[in-house]
């Protein structure tokens, strides 16, 4: 068992998932020049009918864009700020590290220091490392609250968790960013996402999606799928597993469906420079015995 956990956080190798992909996977999408809008409109409602989660003042946030996973709304976000310092937390998604470096960006740690007033911060909620909302998380807001310093959160995890109660409605928050990714297996191949802002300012994200310059096959398959599953599919079909697995492993369930914690001396290798261990066991959840189908 202990061969099947991961560092990387990867969708559990559902069979169902992958039968249904498979089958609702159409080309003739290409040619549905509203489908966009229409997925947009139904994947914002969808995620406000999770029963487990609750965002207040995700409503506000109804000006949408298509990305092609977060990963395009992280980029819009670094340019139209390129001129602040941007802050994370310890244990974040390795990807701002990768590109700030590269393009020789200013950024540090959250915990290094206190947040100032030219600085950008982007949070993930729940919490990359964690799987759920980071402790200093309210804390930090407050804080680009007083100094009007703008923030992205970061929901990636969102469909995938559990005892999410976190209030959007703070006037620091400028983006959140949504997808399927995490949620149903092999949508991470396709770049299924959305960007929730209050206004638009036509930047690639709200450019790209008005003139519908998107994976419409990618769009099509999500609205397929937001159809026949609802928000919390993954922890009502998984959850009861991931304790049974995380108690043979010694291994403290996180809200996230596909994570346990470690604390053993045998996971010090899963840390990611924050002050968890987190352990993805995705495969173990999973009833498919080829994972990389």
């Amino acid at each position: 068992m202990l061969k099947k956990i991961t560092k990387r956080a990867r969708p559990i190798p559902d069979l169902e998932i992958f039968k249904f992909v498979n089958k609702n996977v159409k080309s003739r999408y290409i040619y549905e020049k509203k489908l966009h809008t229409n997925f947009l409109t139904k994947y914002f409602q969808w995620l406000q009918k999770s029963s487990l989660n609750r965002l207040n003042g995700l409503n506000l946030f109804n000006k949408l864009s298509f990305v092609h996973g977060t990963s395009q709304a992280f980029d819009d976000f670094y340019s139209t700020h390129r001129g602040r310092r941007f802050r994370v937390f310890k244990g974040e998604f390795k990807y701002h590290q990768i590109i700030w470096r590269e393009n020789k960006i200013k950024w540090t740690y959250i915990e290094k220091e206190s947040i100032k007033k030219n600085d950008a911060v982007i949070i993930s909620l729940p919490f990359s490392d964690f799987g759920n909302e980071h402790p200093l998380m309210k804390q930090v807001i407050n804080e680009c609250d007083k100094l009007n310093v703008p923030v992205l959160i970061d929901l990636a995890y969102y469909s995938i968790a559990r005892n999410i109660n976190f209030n959007l409605n703070r006037k620091c928050i400028k983006v959140l960013t949504f997808s399927l990714s995490k949620a149903f297996y092999g949508t991470e191949r396709v770049r299924i996402g959305i960007r929730c802002k209050k206004s638009v300012d036509y930047d690639p994200a709200d450019l790209f999606t008005e003139m519908g310059m998107l994976s419409r096959i990618s769009v099509g398959l999500g609205l397929k799928l937001i159809k026949k599953y609802d928000t919390d599919y993954c922890q009502k079909k998984f959850r009861k597993k991931q304790l049974n697995i995380c108690k043979k492993l010694d291994l403290t369930p996180s809200d996230c469906v596909i994570f346990g914690l470690g604390s053993k001396k045998e996971y010090k290798n899963f840390n990611r420079g924050s002050k968890w261990r987190r352990i993805c066991i995705s495969s173990i959840l999973g009833n498919m015995r080829d994972i990389n189908a």
